[in-house]
């Protein structure tokens, strides 16, 4: 009987997956994540500057937001604040 009940035992503990213990990362609701960038080189004389602008949603509001031109670098996927 000790067997059978280290055997159902142990059966139970092989069947578990890592998948059942692992959680999803939590979203932040105050981020808008950069989904598009496009930059600009504007010539100001010698100097060129390079300007961008963002394409953001919100992964808990779903909006989506388009930013104004600015000179803050930024990858796809950040958040802008």
């Amino acid at each position: 009987m000790k067997k059978l009940l280290l055997l159902v035992v142990f059966t139970t503990l092989i069947s578990c997956s890592k998948d059942e213990f692992t959680q999803e990362p939590s979203i932040d609701c105050d981020c808008d994540r950069v989904v598009e960038k496009l930059s600009f080189n504007i010539p100001n004389g010698n100097v060129i500057t390079t300007v961008y602008k963002y394409t953001t949603i919100n992964d808990c509001t779903g909006i989506q937001r388009e930013s104004s031109l600015t000179t803050q670098v930024l990858s796809i996927g950040d958040c802008k604040q």
